[in-house]
């Protein structure tokens, strides 16, 4: 576009310069040209020295800190394998075995704790049921769990749970859940135990559910929680008897054989068909 002067001669003013991709006029009235070209040259050859240098340092980095073989060597021996494991918790439970009621005591509050921070019961179950005796060892690990459980789910439920709520307000499948537990609390709730998903999803997230009420989850705790930890009791006494010079018993191998057969097929495909329901869900009125 061009401009024309008061004797109506065109003028230079506005026209392209030749070679300049871009065109600026600044207050002065002066020409400023800028190529786009060359900005991007010159921005990737920038971020080329950038990258360069990032990686020379961590190359340097890893240099200096990469620990040497021996060292290495002694930190990896110095961590416990599973047996070390096992042993260090067996030797743990007779020694609270051997105290009486204050070892019991002991036994129940440290299984509590472990329930609510590492979540993977069935090593300390086992472990009780061949330090203690059998009675003992089922109502102890039974009030471990299922207490740590319960605890874990009253504390994200009525301290914890008003944040994660605000946050999941607009969630659709959120609805969707709070649908399915408001219509079929106790089985959904049971769906959710025997589910493979991880012990601290097990009791936290149900507690963001507002439409299920604490009593349907304590009872799917309960007809969890007793179940398994009668199984792995019994499983580690018998190991116990074995131990001793004692035989085997003959009906627990085929126990565990179903219940892992359940726990590898039936219940994941529970679970699916659950979360299969919930994407046909529409419509819910809470």
């Amino acid at each position: 576009v061009t401009s024309r002067t008061s004797r109506g001669r065109p003028s230079r003013r506005g026209r392209h310069l030749p070679g300049c991709h871009l065109l600026l006029a600044t207050n002065g009235g002066q020409l400023a040209a800028a190529s786009p070209v060359k900005e991007r040259s010159a921005d990737l050859k920038r971020h080329k020295i950038r990258v360069f240098g990032a990686c020379s340092a961590m190359i340097l980095a890893a240099a200096f800190t990469f620990p040497r073989p021996s060292y290495a060597a002694s930190l990896l021996s110095r961590m416990p394998s599973r047996a070390d494991f096992k042993a260090t918790v067996v030797s743990t439970l007779d020694t609270l075995s051997s105290q009486g009621a204050r070892g019991e005591a002991i036994y129940a509050i440290m299984f509590v704790v472990w329930t609510m921070t590492v979540g993977v019961t069935t090593p300390i179950e086992t472990a009780g049921g061949a330090a203690f005796p059998l009675g003992r060892a089922i109502s102890l690990s039974a009030v471990g769990k299922i207490g740590g459980a319960v605890l874990q789910y009253m504390l994200a439920k009525y301290l914890f749970s008003s944040v994660a709520r605000e946050r999941l307000k607009d969630n659709e499948w959120m609805d969707k859940i709070k649908c399915s537990f408001s219509e079929h609390p106790l089985g959904v709730a049971l769906i959710w135990r025997f589910s493979p998903l991880p012990e601290f999803v097990k009791n936290v997230g149900p507690a963001l559910v507002e439409t299920l009420r604490t009593p349907y989850q304590i009872l799917a705790i309960l007809l969890h929680g007793l179940p398994f930890t009668v199984l792995w009791s019994c499983v580690g006494n018998d190991a116990a008897i074995v131990a001793r010079g004692g035989n085997a018993s003959v009906w627990l191998p085929k126990i565990f054989a179903a219940i892992q057969l359940i726990g590898l097929f039936v219940t994941p495909t529970l679970f699916g068909w659950w979360l299969k329901g919930l994407e046909k869900t529409e419509e819910c009125n809470i």
